[in-house]
């Protein structure tokens, strides 16, 4: 007998992620679905909603829908051994459901992360259309080789780490750099809040590139330390220049800066994420040393806003 329930994020959903993850090498829910459902209402116009999947008794699946920017989130997953029985049709029809009753499904855009081909099909017969591809890419590791070169920053740039007060020129240019992002773009400074004030935050995770005393570019660097990979991976998590800046180089310059300072942490390879149709951004990311690659497909719901 199977049946969806209200769910948060408990000790038994994440053993089920894990569980998940070490399956299919990658992980079902973003980070960013899963802080949207750590912080609640308070994060976003609308409430979480979270289903779990039972079947005789056991947890077989988890899924959510939450804000993430201009548009909601659909993550969801189930367990190798409760797969071709149905009940991913079921869980998927239970959040659909209830986001139709918050009144958020025409805004809703289902992910598949790592590109499975049931989610796929799934996904298309509830009339949702593949739309884009996220690449996310990683160099070799470190025991292969990995290094970051040295590079010299433009006249008059001072390359630093975050300083109190740095989040305001921060959101405006990551909001200037990625208007055109559905996710990324139209942070808030709440958003920014919350990133400086988690205890998890390091300052020296932020690099700003400082002319004439104004921030003009910044990487945001993570690392991760339980990967799907099981390497200690490092991230180039957001970087951006002010559009009205036009200095040859400052992207790489903080790129480099962002990649020392994930080597000189231990980590053993670096990773990013990158439109599909972003020729430019491929084009460099490739030149240095991002090629491994897993695909993550939005598919856009039907009649969407």
């Amino acid at each position: 007998m199977s049946h969806t329930c209200q769910l948060n994020v408990d000790d038994n959903v994440r053993e089920l992620l894990r569980h998940v993850t070490a399956h299919d090498h990658v992980a079902p829910l973003s980070d960013g679905v899963l802080d949207a459902l750590a912080q609640g209402a308070d994060s976003a116009p609308h409430e979480p909603i979270s289903r779990g999947l039972v079947v005789d008794d056991q947890l077989a699946g988890f899924g959510a829908v939450v804000d993430q920017g201009e548009r909601g989130a659909l993550e969801m997953c189930v367990a190798p051994e409760f797969r071709g029985r149905g009940g991913g049709r079921l869980l998927a029809e239970n959040l659909l459901e209830r986001a139709r009753e918050a009144g958020v499904a025409s805004r809703t855009w289902a992910w598949s992360h790592g590109d499975h081909p049931a989610a796929s099909a799934l996904a298309e017969s509830f009339g949702f259309a593949r739309e884009r591809v996220l690449l996310q890419l990683s160099t070799k590791t470190v025991d292969e080789g990995l290094t970051v070169p040295e590079v010299s920053t433009p006249e008059g740039v001072e390359i630093r780490t975050y300083q109190p007060g740095d989040e305001v020129r921060w959101r405006e240019i990551n909001n200037a750099a990625f208007s055109w992002h559905p996710e990324q773009g139209n942070q808030s400074a709440q958003d920014y809040a919350r990133i400086v004030e988690d205890p998890s935050f390091d300052p020296a995770s932020v690099f700003f590139a400082v002319h004439n005393g104004d921030i003009v570019g910044f990487h945001h660097t993570k690392i991760h330390t339980d990967h799907p990979s099981g390497l200690t991976m490092g991230e180039v998590y957001v970087i951006g220049v002010d559009p009205h800046v036009h200095s040859r180089g400052l992207g790489t310059v903080l790129m480099y800066a962002g990649m020392r300072h994930l080597l000189n942490s231990g980590v053993d390879a670096i990773e990013l994420y990158v439109e599909s149709d972003n020729d430019a951004a491929l084009h460099v990311y490739k030149k240095l040393g991002f090629v491994n690659e897993i695909r993550h497909i939005s598919y856009a719901p039907q009649d969407h806003t």
